[in-house]
């Protein structure tokens, strides 16, 4: 026996849905039969999704600030030497060695 079954899904309604039937959305979504690529399906599975975190973060404090913009910089300018001084970046000079290790 083979059968063909087919879902029409309103992603504008999402929020007015049951947790259940969102995850059946969200598993239905995974199961599609399109080709990978496919912009449909990929917006689909976004729309889900979205909405699944949505709920998911209602009662959730998030972490703030435990990623920046700016990380990569910092990370990049101090394994270079580079130093934060008086409000702006110093790299380090061969005098600024010199001082450092003398006693």
């Amino acid at each position: 026996m083979r059968t063909a079954i087919t879902f029409e899904i309103d992603t504008d309604g999402l929020d007015s849905k049951t947790e259940a039937y969102l995850a059946q959305l969200w598993h239905i979504a995974q199961a599609n039969p399109a080709p990978l690529g496919d912009r449909d399906a990929g917006d689909l599975v976004a729309h889900v999704s979205t909405e699944i975190i949505r709920r998911w973060l209602s009662g959730v404090r998030p972490d703030l600030y435990s990623h920046q913009s700016r990380d990569h910089y910092w990370k990049v300018l101090t394994s270079l030497g580079a130093r934060f001084i008086d409000g702006a970046w110093r790299m380090p000079t061969d005098t600024d060695a010199d001082a450092e290790a003398r006693p």
